[in-house]
């Protein structure tokens, strides 16, 4: 049984103001479902909650930011989540990327909840389980919880982000159905802070440094990936960046992507 959720993993929810220059987004109903879903679908009661802002908006935008701010407060008594342990995080980074190495540079639990602001979970989890099975299974660096249903189509109609989704069978001690994936992905997903401190993020700062404050973090990611595949091959790749999906073959959708308007926006 793993100890106490507190010590093992703090929930990091990343937001920004949406549609800045036109109809500024301050009431941001996305991010409090977000919460209210890991609350409630997870059980995650106990845990610390982390909202990380781009500081590029604080910087850009300091009356918005105010206000947004203030909303998030309020809404959040609101839907009675105040019982929380919640907090805005005053120094972040510019862009997702820089937020992300913010977030995992402030991390005092191993494990880290990874959640943009316009998702949310539809299908109920047992956290405990997630948990043991990252204790006893340190292969596991990163754990993504799937937005679509794994029902058996060929894998290009299912998504054209991954090169391969394969049921996980070497793994006796997880406690949860596991795929091996080849890619890192910015969809919700707990990640092992020690392999993003130690191969992720410098990885990263020495070939992609370019990238800091421009780049989706996941696209950043994902050339670094495919060239370790092609440089050590399949299983190679996979042992180093660890990435796995909850779930195999069968499995329904776990989350839910509520922010697809915010593109089109």
């Amino acid at each position: 049984m793993a100890d106490s959720l507190r010590d093992k993993i703090t929930v990091c929810i990343f937001t920004h103001i949406v549609n800045v220059d036109t109809n500024p987004f301050l009431k941001n109903d996305m991010l409090i479902e977000t919460i209210r879903s890991v609350k409630e679908d997870l059980g995650l009661i106990d845990v610390r909650y982390r909202i990380y802002c781009d500081a590029y908006m604080k910087r850009a935008y300091p009356e918005l930011t105010n206000t947004y701010f203030e909303n998030i407060h309020s809404m959040i008594k609101i839907a009675g989540l105040d019982d929380l342990d919640l907090k805005i995080v005053e120094n972040t980074g510019e862009t997702l990327r820089g937020n992300w190495e913010c977030a995992i540079g402030n991390m005092k639990t191993p494990y880290m909840m990874f959640l943009e602001h316009d998702w949310r979970f539809i299908y109920p989890l047992d956290m405990n389980k997630i948990i043991n099975t990252f204790d006893k299974c340190e292969k596991i660096s990163y754990l993504r919880f799937n937005r679509l249903d794994l029902d058996g189509r060929p894998l290009k109609s299912i998504t054209n982000w991954e090169w391969w989704i394969e049921p996980e069978n070497d793994l006796p001690e997880s406690e949860i159905p596991l795929s091996r994936i080849s890619f890192y992905s910015g969809n919700p997903h707990i990640e092992r802070v020690s392999a993003m401190k130690e191969f992720y993020i410098p990885i990263l700062e020495m070939n992609r440094p370019d990238l800091y404050d421009r780049s989706f973090l996941e696209m950043a990611i994902k050339p670094l990936t495919e060239q370790y595949i092609n440089d050590y091959g399949k299983d190679k790749t996979h042992e180093m960046w660890g990435t796995y999906m909850y779930g195999t073959e069968g499995h329904e959708a776990i989350v839910e992507h509520t922010g697809e308007w915010c593109r089109k926006a």
